[in-house]
């Protein structure tokens, strides 16, 4: 029991940021259908901002300093799984400075994000009165079942917290979570995982030391070596 609890969290630690030009990027360009270049943008929090506000943090730099909201998805990938688009904001100086990720983020692991990969996209727009939560663009990154399965429970949680009654409240998205919804989004989250898992450990096994060198970069794409990488 205890494996499979160290799988099912393996796998939804296993979060990076991927190389610009590699082919798994590509693959999500492909998907988005957008022409933006993915650049690597520096996180710098703003004092007061908040996590998953990007565009609330934003707006509320452009108030202050000026310069403009610039749309786009952030760019993360899960091992060799998946990669995922996340609908994203940035803050862009307006006079030829680089942009600037001003919302704090970090990884699964607790580490904070210091630097994101991100996909302009000038056709994007936001409701700042939506109560209505973005869905990611996920591409699955191996022929596995389990992943595409994964995935699509993932759109599915998404569907179900929309549907949850909320509303905004000094600032603040509030969610007012019936017990049978909670229920239901809790299962959603642990099948996903279950189903990550046992992927990762298909994975694994199929990319074991002896078919790679442990000084090799890793097949996931993550830029570092095996060793340090998903031969851990």
């Amino acid at each position: 029991m205890s494996t499979m609890v160290d799988s099912i969290k393996s796998a939804l630690r296993s979060v990076f940021v991927p190389i610009a030009g590699s082919e798994t990027v590509q693959k999500l360009r492909n998907a988005l259908g957008t022409e933006g270049t993915a650049i690597s943008v520096r996180v710098i929090p703003d004092p007061g901002a908040r996590e998953s506000y990007c565009f609330h943090n934003v707006r509320n730099k452009v108030g202050r300093e000026g310069g403009k909201m610039q749309l786009g998805w952030a760019v993360w990938q899960h091992s060799n799984l998946f990669i995922e688009a996340e609908p994203h904001a940035v803050f862009d100086p307006a006079n030829g400075k680089p942009w600037i990720d001003c919302t704090p983020n970090s990884f699964p692991d607790g580490n904070a994000c210091r630097e994101i990969l991100f996909i302009p996209d000038d056709v994007a727009t936001y409701d700042f009165e939506t109560t209505v939560i973005p869905d990611s663009v996920r591409v699955p990154l191996v022929d596995d079942p389990r992943v595409s399965e994964a995935l699509k429970l993932s759109s599915e949680k998404i569907s179900l917290r929309n549907r949850v009654p909320k509303e905004w409240c000094s600032g603040e998205l509030i969610y007012h979570y019936s017990p049978t919804a909670l229920m239901q989004i809790q299962l959603l989250e642990a099948r996903a995982g279950m189903l990550l898992a046992a992927a990762t450990e298909r994975s694994m096994m199929s990319r074991s030391p002896q078919k790679r060198g442990r000084n090799c970069s890793c097949p996931c794409g993550s830029g570092k070596k095996y060793k340090r990488c998903c031969g851990r």
